[in-house]
C-alpha cells in the first residue's frame, strides 16, 4: 500500500508518493498558478496526483490516504479551507471532499506549518521532543505546535498563526487586514516592502536602484555591509524575537525548529532575534530550550503531509 502527500503553496505545488512506511518514492513539482483561480488550482492538484502515481507505477486503488498541507487558516476536522491569503478564491472550500471525489482517495488536510512540525517530529530534528514548536519564516510566517507529542491545532484548527500577532500597533498593513502583524514586518514579503519603501530615500544604498527588491536582495546587500539592508534585517529580527519570546512564555517548549527561506539570511536576522527573544521571555521558560534548523529542509511539509495521512489511517480524528 502507498500514501500520497501534497504540499500546496501560493507559488509551488508538490505531490509525493510514499510507501507504507512513509518513505518518499516519487515527487512531482509544478507552479501553483494561484492567480488563475480556485478551480484551476484544484485541477492542477488532481492532475499532479495522477502524474505522480503514474510515474511511480502505483494504482490509485493501492493508496490508503492522501494528506495535504496548505497555508492557513484551515479547519482540519471539517476538511475545510477557510481563507488562505496566498490562494485567491479558497474561502470556505471543502477541499477534503473535493479531492476525495476527484481522486478516489480519502483525503485529509491541515495547515502546512503544522504538517512541517509533524514531519520534523516524526522524521527530522524534533524526534524525541514532546513539547516543540516549528516556526517557518518565508513569504509568510506560521507555526506548528506539538504538545505532549501530539499536534495541537486549537478548537477550530487555527492555532499557530504567530505571523498575525500584532507586534507594532499601527504598523504596516498586513494581508489579514490588521496593522503591525509580525508577518507584515519580518516575513520575506515584509522585508521586501521595507526595502522598497526605505530605499527610495537612501541613494547610497545598494537597494536604491532595485525596482522590486526581494528579501534575498536585502540579505545579499547586508552581507556586503550595506547599512540600510542591515538595519532592515535588524528590525525584522527584533520583532521576530519578540513573537518568539511570546511563544516561549506561553508554551515553555523543549525545542524550537526554525525554518523557512528568510532564516537563510543568517546571523544578521537570527542574532537580533535571539537577543530580542531573551529580552521578552522569562529565563525559567527558556531553561533547556534548544533552537535548531530543520533536518528535512524544504521537504518538511511534504513529509508531514504523508505522516498525517498515515496517522489518519490509525486514528479516527487526529488534531
Amino acid at each position: 500500500m502507498a500514501f500520497v502527500g501534497i504540499d500546496l503553496g501560493g507559488t509551488q505545488l508538490r505531490v509525493a508518493v510514499a510507501d507504507d512506511r512513509g518513505r518518499l518514492k516519487t515527487v512531482v513539482r509544478h507552479p501553483t498558478e494561484a492567480a488563475r483561480g480556485r478551480q484551476h488550482v484544484i485541477n492542477r492538484i488532481v492532475d499532479a496526483v495522477a502524474e505522480a502515481l503514474k510515474e511511480d507505477g502505483t494504482a490509485s486503488g493501492r493508496v490508503r490516504a492522501l494528506g495535504i498541507g496548505l497555508p492557513g487558516p484551515v479547519d482540519p476536522a471539517a476538511g475545510i479551507v477557510i481563507s488562505p491569503a496566498n490562494l485567491p478564491g479558497f474561502r470556505n472550500v471543502p477541499l477534503n471532499r473535493i479531492l476525495t471525489r476527484a481522486t478516489g482517495i480519502q483525503s485529509f488536510l491541515h495547515h502546512d506549518a503544522h504538517l512541517a512540525a509533524l514531519g520534523e517530529h516524526r522524521r527530522g530534528a524534533a524526534r524525541g521532543a514532546s513539547e516543540m514548536i516549528y516556526v517557518t519564516v518565508s513569504t509568510g510566517i506560521g507555526a506548528g505546535l506539538l504538545l505532549r507529542g501530539e499536534l495541537y491545532a486549537g478548537a477550530h484548527g487555527i492555532a499557530g498563526e504567530v505571523g498575525h500577532i500584532v507586534v507594532q500597533p499601527g504598523g504596516p498593513l498586513c494581508t489579514c487586514g490588521n496593522r503591525g502583524c509580525l508577518e507584515a514586518i519580518a516575513s520575506g514579503t515584509g522585508i521586501a516592502r521595507a526595502a522598497r519603501e526605505s530605499a527610495r530615500g537612501t541613494p547610497g544604498s545598494a537597494l536604491h536602484g532595485l525596482e522590486h527588491p526581494h528579501a534575498e536582495d536585502v540579505a545579499r546587500a547586508a552581507r556586503a555591509g550595506d547599512e540600510l539592508a542591515t538595519a532592515i534585517l535588524e528590525n525584522a529580527g527584533t520583532y521576530l524575537g519578540l513573537a518568539m519570546g511570546t511563544l516561549v512564555n506561553l508554551f515553555n517548549p523543549q525545542l524550537i525548529v526554525l525554518g523557512g527561506s528568510v532564516i537563510k539570511s543568517g546571523n544578521l536576522l537570527v542574532g537580533p532575534m535571539r537577543r530580542s527573544m531573551r529580552a521578552s521571555s522569562w529565563k525559567a521558560s527558556r531553561r533547556g530550550l534548544r533552537i535548531v534548523g530543520p533536518a528535512l529542509g524544504d521537504d518538511a511539509g511534504l513529509i508531514g503531509a504523508v505522516e498525517y495521512a498515515r496517522l489518519y489511517t490509525r486514528h479516527a480524528r487526529p488534531a
